[in-house]
């Protein structure tokens, strides 16, 4: 017989899948080595994917922050308007465990700073 926190415990194993990626109508220098294959308008650069499992919440809180802003970090060269652009979009995707994440406060306002709208599949 299966008790229900065995269930819980079975559902929630941690993993986590973190991606960026930008979308600009026009060619990125400061981005090319992560532009996407065939370079047409518009541009598709994937900044990366993370995954990882980590059951322990605060871990993983304290590891998705991380991992967001060395993702962010690769956008540091790119110039805020090509960014801020009405046809450039900066997607952070994430896949995240049942239940609650924390995202700090410094992350949050890193993500403005790059006009990063947020995806999240829970």
């Amino acid at each position: 017989m299966t008790r229900d926190a065995d269930i819980e415990m079975d559902a929630d194993t941690g993993q986590v899948i973190v991606s960026l990626s930008v979308s600009t109508a026009v060619r990125v220098d400061e981005l090319e080595r992560y532009l996407r294959d065939p370079p047409v308008s518009p541009f598709i650069y994937d900044l990366g994917t993370v995954k990882f499992d980590e059951p322990a919440w605060e871990a993983r809180a304290g590891k998705l922050n991380t991992t967001i802003h060395e993702l962010v970090d690769r956008l540091e060269s790119v110039p805020r308007a090509v960014l801020h652009a009405p046809e450039s979009f900066v997607r952070l995707f994430m896949t995240l465990p049942s239940g609650a994440e924390t995202l700090h406060a410094g992350t949050v306002k890193r993500l403005a700073e790059v006009n990063a709208t947020v995806w999240i599949d829970a």
